[in-house]
Protein backbone atom coordinates (compact mmCIF):
# COMPACT_ATOMS: atom_id res chain seq x y z
CA UNK A 1 0.00 0.00 0.00
CA UNK A 2 1.42 3.34 -1.04
CA UNK A 3 -0.52 5.66 1.27
CA UNK A 4 1.91 7.28 3.71
CA UNK A 5 1.17 9.02 7.00
CA UNK A 6 3.46 11.32 8.93
CA UNK A 7 2.82 10.73 12.61
CA UNK A 8 5.27 12.07 15.20
CA UNK A 9 8.67 10.85 13.96
CA UNK A 10 7.51 7.73 12.14
CA UNK A 11 6.00 6.97 8.77
CA UNK A 12 3.13 4.50 8.58
CA UNK A 13 1.14 2.90 5.81
CA UNK A 14 -2.58 2.20 6.20
CA UNK A 15 -1.71 -1.48 6.50
CA UNK A 16 0.71 -0.76 9.34
CA UNK A 17 -1.87 1.38 11.13
CA UNK A 18 -4.49 -1.33 10.77
CA UNK A 19 -2.04 -3.89 12.14
CA UNK A 20 -1.47 -1.73 15.22
CA UNK A 21 -5.21 -1.27 15.77
CA UNK A 22 -5.96 -4.98 15.33
CA UNK A 23 -3.12 -5.98 17.63
CA UNK A 24 -3.81 -3.44 20.38
CA UNK A 25 -7.56 -3.10 19.89
CA UNK A 26 -7.15 0.65 20.26
CA UNK A 27 -4.47 3.07 19.11
CA UNK A 28 -3.81 6.81 19.28
CA UNK A 29 -1.95 8.44 16.39
CA UNK A 30 -0.62 11.99 16.15
CA UNK A 31 -0.95 13.41 12.62
CA UNK A 32 0.98 16.54 11.67
CA UNK A 33 0.54 16.24 7.93
CA UNK A 34 -2.45 15.35 5.78
CA UNK A 35 -2.36 11.68 4.81
CA UNK A 36 -2.00 11.21 1.06
CA UNK A 37 -5.07 9.37 -0.22
CA UNK A 38 -5.64 8.13 -3.74
CA UNK A 39 -9.38 8.49 -3.20
CA UNK A 40 -12.13 7.72 -0.68
CA UNK A 41 -11.57 5.09 2.00
CA UNK A 42 -14.07 3.20 4.15
CA UNK A 43 -12.51 2.61 7.59
CA UNK A 44 -13.97 -0.38 9.48
CA UNK A 45 -13.28 1.33 12.82
CA UNK A 46 -14.79 3.85 15.21
CA UNK A 47 -12.53 6.90 14.80
CA UNK A 48 -12.44 9.84 17.21
CA UNK A 49 -10.54 12.94 16.13
CA UNK A 50 -9.36 15.84 18.28
CA UNK A 51 -8.06 18.84 16.32
CA UNK A 52 -5.24 20.34 18.37
CA UNK A 53 -4.38 23.21 16.04
CA UNK A 54 -4.91 24.40 12.48
CA UNK A 55 -7.77 23.09 10.36
CA UNK A 56 -8.61 20.17 8.11
CA UNK A 57 -11.18 19.86 5.32
CA UNK A 58 -12.63 16.51 4.31
CA UNK A 59 -15.71 14.78 2.98
CA UNK A 60 -17.69 12.36 5.12
CA UNK A 61 -20.13 10.26 3.10
CA UNK A 62 -19.43 12.68 0.22
CA UNK A 63 -20.60 15.66 2.31
CA UNK A 64 -18.05 18.49 2.92
CA UNK A 65 -16.88 18.90 6.51
CA UNK A 66 -14.28 21.03 8.27
CA UNK A 67 -12.56 20.74 11.64
CA UNK A 68 -10.87 23.68 13.33
CA UNK A 69 -8.70 23.85 16.45
CA UNK A 70 -10.42 22.33 19.50
CA UNK A 71 -13.07 20.53 17.45
CA UNK A 72 -13.82 16.99 18.56
CA UNK A 73 -15.55 14.54 16.23
CA UNK A 74 -16.60 10.90 16.06
CA UNK A 75 -16.73 8.93 12.80
CA UNK A 76 -18.77 5.75 12.74
CA UNK A 77 -17.31 2.68 10.99
CA UNK A 78 -17.99 1.72 7.37
CA UNK A 79 -18.63 5.26 6.15
CA UNK A 80 -16.78 6.96 3.32
CA UNK A 81 -13.97 9.37 4.23
CA UNK A 82 -12.01 11.65 1.88
CA UNK A 83 -9.38 13.99 3.44
CA UNK A 84 -8.92 17.06 1.22
CA UNK A 85 -6.57 19.70 2.63
CA UNK A 86 -5.15 21.17 5.84
CA UNK A 87 -3.51 24.29 7.18
CA UNK A 88 0.29 24.27 7.50
CA UNK A 89 0.11 24.04 11.29
CA UNK A 90 -2.32 21.12 11.20
CA UNK A 91 -2.09 18.71 14.14
CA UNK A 92 -4.77 16.20 15.13
CA UNK A 93 -4.89 13.33 17.58
CA UNK A 94 -6.70 10.31 16.14
CA UNK A 95 -8.13 7.60 18.37
CA UNK A 96 -9.02 4.38 16.53
CA UNK A 97 -11.11 1.62 18.14
CA UNK A 98 -11.37 -1.88 16.74
CA UNK A 99 -14.78 -3.52 16.61
CA UNK A 100 -13.91 -5.90 19.44
CA UNK A 101 -12.95 -3.04 21.79
CA UNK A 102 -16.11 -1.13 20.98
CA UNK A 103 -18.23 -4.22 21.57
CA UNK A 104 -16.45 -4.77 24.88
CA UNK A 105 -17.12 -1.12 25.74
CA UNK A 106 -20.82 -1.42 24.91
CA UNK A 107 -21.03 -4.61 26.98
CA UNK A 108 -19.36 -2.98 29.98
CA UNK A 109 -21.51 0.16 29.83
CA UNK A 110 -24.70 -0.84 27.96
CA UNK A 111 -26.66 2.31 28.80
CA UNK A 112 -23.96 4.75 27.77
CA UNK A 113 -23.05 3.75 24.23
CA UNK A 114 -26.36 3.78 22.46
CA UNK A 115 -25.52 7.46 21.78
CA UNK A 116 -22.91 6.66 19.14
CA UNK A 117 -25.55 6.66 16.38
CA UNK A 118 -27.67 9.47 17.82
CA UNK A 119 -25.36 12.29 18.89
CA UNK A 120 -24.19 14.99 16.54
CA UNK A 121 -20.74 13.99 15.36
CA UNK A 122 -18.84 17.22 15.95
CA UNK A 123 -18.42 19.40 19.05
CA UNK A 124 -16.37 22.55 19.63
CA UNK A 125 -14.54 22.67 22.96
CA UNK A 126 -13.48 25.59 25.13
CA UNK A 127 -9.82 25.72 26.18
CA UNK A 128 -10.63 24.05 29.52
CA UNK A 129 -12.78 21.39 27.88
CA UNK A 130 -10.12 20.72 25.27
CA UNK A 131 -7.54 20.06 28.03
CA UNK A 132 -9.93 17.56 29.63
CA UNK A 133 -10.43 15.59 26.41
CA UNK A 134 -6.75 15.82 25.51
CA UNK A 135 -5.82 14.31 28.87
CA UNK A 136 -8.11 11.34 28.06
CA UNK A 137 -6.34 10.85 24.74
CA UNK A 138 -2.96 10.94 26.50
CA UNK A 139 -4.01 8.33 29.05
CA UNK A 140 -5.46 6.08 26.36
CA UNK A 141 -2.25 6.37 24.36
CA UNK A 142 -0.23 5.17 27.37
CA UNK A 143 -2.57 2.35 28.41
CA UNK A 144 -3.02 1.07 24.83
CA UNK A 145 0.67 0.14 24.61
CA UNK A 146 1.10 -1.68 27.92
CA UNK A 147 0.74 -5.37 28.74
CA UNK A 148 -1.63 -5.81 31.67
CA UNK A 149 -4.18 -8.49 32.60
CA UNK A 150 -6.88 -5.81 33.00
CA UNK A 151 -5.80 -3.71 30.02
CA UNK A 152 -9.18 -3.79 28.25
CA UNK A 153 -10.96 -2.82 31.44
CA UNK A 154 -8.56 0.10 31.93
CA UNK A 155 -9.09 1.24 28.34
CA UNK A 156 -12.87 1.06 28.49
CA UNK A 157 -12.96 2.83 31.85
CA UNK A 158 -10.94 5.70 30.39
CA UNK A 159 -13.18 5.78 27.30
CA UNK A 160 -16.21 5.94 29.57
CA UNK A 161 -14.69 8.90 31.40
CA UNK A 162 -14.20 10.65 28.05
CA UNK A 163 -17.81 9.91 27.07
CA UNK A 164 -19.08 11.39 30.32
CA UNK A 165 -16.86 14.47 29.92
CA UNK A 166 -18.24 14.94 26.41
CA UNK A 167 -21.78 14.82 27.77
CA UNK A 168 -20.94 17.33 30.50
CA UNK A 169 -19.26 19.67 28.00
CA UNK A 170 -22.24 19.50 25.65
CA UNK A 171 -24.49 20.56 28.53
CA UNK A 172 -22.10 23.36 29.52
CA UNK A 173 -22.10 24.66 25.95
CA UNK A 174 -25.89 24.64 25.78
CA UNK A 175 -26.03 21.84 23.26
CA UNK A 176 -28.63 19.14 23.89
CA UNK A 177 -27.93 16.10 21.70
CA UNK A 178 -31.01 15.11 19.80
CA UNK A 179 -31.87 11.66 18.53
CA UNK A 180 -31.68 11.19 14.79
CA UNK A 181 -34.86 11.54 12.78
CA UNK A 182 -36.45 8.51 11.18
CA UNK A 183 -34.69 9.35 7.90
CA UNK A 184 -31.33 9.74 9.66
CA UNK A 185 -31.69 6.38 11.35
CA UNK A 186 -32.75 4.80 8.07
CA UNK A 187 -29.55 6.08 6.43
CA UNK A 188 -27.45 4.67 9.28
CA UNK A 189 -29.16 1.31 8.91
CA UNK A 190 -28.75 1.50 5.13
CA UNK A 191 -25.02 2.19 5.46
CA UNK A 192 -24.64 -0.72 7.86
CA UNK A 193 -26.55 -2.99 5.49
CA UNK A 194 -24.39 -1.98 2.50
CA UNK A 195 -21.19 -2.56 4.49
CA UNK A 196 -22.35 -6.06 5.39
CA UNK A 197 -23.89 -7.06 2.06
CA UNK A 198 -22.26 -5.08 -0.77
CA UNK A 199 -20.54 -8.23 -2.06
CA UNK A 200 -23.84 -10.13 -2.01
CA UNK A 201 -26.18 -7.66 -3.69
CA UNK A 202 -26.06 -4.26 -5.37
CA UNK A 203 -29.81 -4.02 -5.95
CA UNK A 204 -32.02 -1.41 -4.24
CA UNK A 205 -34.79 -4.01 -3.92
CA UNK A 206 -32.53 -6.20 -1.77
CA UNK A 207 -31.85 -3.38 0.73
CA UNK A 208 -35.46 -2.18 0.76
CA UNK A 209 -36.54 -5.72 1.64
CA UNK A 210 -33.83 -5.93 4.30
CA UNK A 211 -35.13 -2.71 5.87
CA UNK A 212 -38.77 -3.81 5.48
CA UNK A 213 -39.73 -0.93 3.18
CA UNK A 214 -41.18 -0.70 -0.29
CA UNK A 215 -38.53 0.16 -2.91
CA UNK A 216 -40.44 3.29 -3.94
CA UNK A 217 -40.79 4.67 -0.41
CA UNK A 218 -37.23 3.65 0.48
CA UNK A 219 -35.86 5.35 -2.63
CA UNK A 220 -37.79 8.57 -2.01
CA UNK A 221 -36.54 8.84 1.60
CA UNK A 222 -32.91 8.29 0.57
CA UNK A 223 -33.10 10.76 -2.33
CA UNK A 224 -34.72 13.40 -0.14
CA UNK A 225 -32.04 12.99 2.54
CA UNK A 226 -28.98 12.71 0.26
CA UNK A 227 -29.96 14.43 -2.96
CA UNK A 228 -29.20 11.31 -4.98
CA UNK A 229 -30.59 7.81 -5.30
CA UNK A 230 -30.18 4.73 -3.11
CA UNK A 231 -28.69 2.97 -6.12
CA UNK A 232 -26.02 5.64 -6.45
CA UNK A 233 -25.04 5.33 -2.79
CA UNK A 234 -24.67 1.56 -3.23
CA UNK A 235 -22.58 2.11 -6.37
CA UNK A 236 -20.35 4.69 -4.66
CA UNK A 237 -19.68 2.29 -1.80
CA UNK A 238 -18.94 -0.61 -4.16
CA UNK A 239 -16.61 1.53 -6.29
CA UNK A 240 -14.65 2.73 -3.27
CA UNK A 241 -14.09 -0.87 -2.23
CA UNK A 242 -13.15 -1.91 -5.78
CA UNK A 243 -10.64 0.93 -6.16
CA UNK A 244 -9.09 0.08 -2.80
CA UNK A 245 -8.50 -3.49 -3.94
CA UNK A 246 -7.09 -2.39 -7.30
CA UNK A 247 -4.75 0.26 -5.88
CA UNK A 248 -3.53 -1.29 -2.67
CA UNK A 249 -3.75 -5.04 -3.18
CA UNK A 250 -1.51 -5.55 -6.21
CA UNK A 251 -1.04 -9.18 -5.15
CA UNK A 252 -4.67 -9.85 -6.09
CA UNK A 253 -5.60 -10.51 -9.71
CA UNK A 254 -8.65 -8.86 -11.28
CA UNK A 255 -10.39 -12.25 -11.08
CA UNK A 256 -9.64 -12.52 -7.36
CA UNK A 257 -10.93 -9.01 -6.76
CA UNK A 258 -14.04 -9.85 -8.76
CA UNK A 259 -14.59 -12.86 -6.50
CA UNK A 260 -14.10 -10.81 -3.33
CA UNK A 261 -16.54 -8.21 -4.62
CA UNK A 262 -19.17 -10.89 -5.24
CA UNK A 263 -19.48 -10.61 -9.02
CA UNK A 264 -20.41 -13.71 -11.01
CA UNK A 265 -17.23 -13.42 -13.08
CA UNK A 266 -14.48 -11.03 -14.10
CA UNK A 267 -16.43 -9.82 -17.13
CA UNK A 268 -19.37 -8.71 -14.98
CA UNK A 269 -17.01 -6.90 -12.61
CA UNK A 270 -15.23 -5.14 -15.49
CA UNK A 271 -18.55 -4.10 -17.02
CA UNK A 272 -19.82 -2.70 -13.70
CA UNK A 273 -16.55 -0.91 -12.97
CA UNK A 274 -16.33 0.70 -16.41
CA UNK A 275 -19.95 1.84 -16.29
CA UNK A 276 -19.18 3.85 -13.13
CA UNK A 277 -15.50 4.81 -13.62
CA UNK A 278 -15.38 5.21 -17.38
CA UNK A 279 -12.35 2.92 -17.67
CA UNK A 280 -11.70 -0.77 -17.09
CA UNK A 281 -10.26 -2.15 -13.83
CA UNK A 282 -6.99 -2.96 -15.67
CA UNK A 283 -6.73 0.60 -17.00
CA UNK A 284 -7.48 2.05 -13.57
CA UNK A 285 -4.84 -0.12 -11.91
CA UNK A 286 -2.26 0.78 -14.58
CA UNK A 287 -2.78 4.56 -14.52
CA UNK A 288 0.18 6.63 -13.29
CA UNK A 289 -0.67 8.48 -10.09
Amino acid sequence: MQIVYKMTQETYTLEAMAEVVEKQGLAVFELTKMPVFEGPIIPPYVIIVLCNQGWVKAEFDFTPSELIAHDFTLLNPNHTLVPLETSEDYHVSVLVLSQRIFEYLAEMFPDNYKYIHYYENRFHLTDRQYEGIKSCFNQLKIVSTIEHPFRNKLLTSQLDIMAHLTEIYCTENGFVPAEKTGADKLLLDFHAAIAENYNKSREVQFYADLLCLSPKYFGSIVRQALGYSAGELIARYVMVQAKQYLLYHKNLSIQQISDKMGFVDQTAFARYFKSHAGISPQEFRGKKR
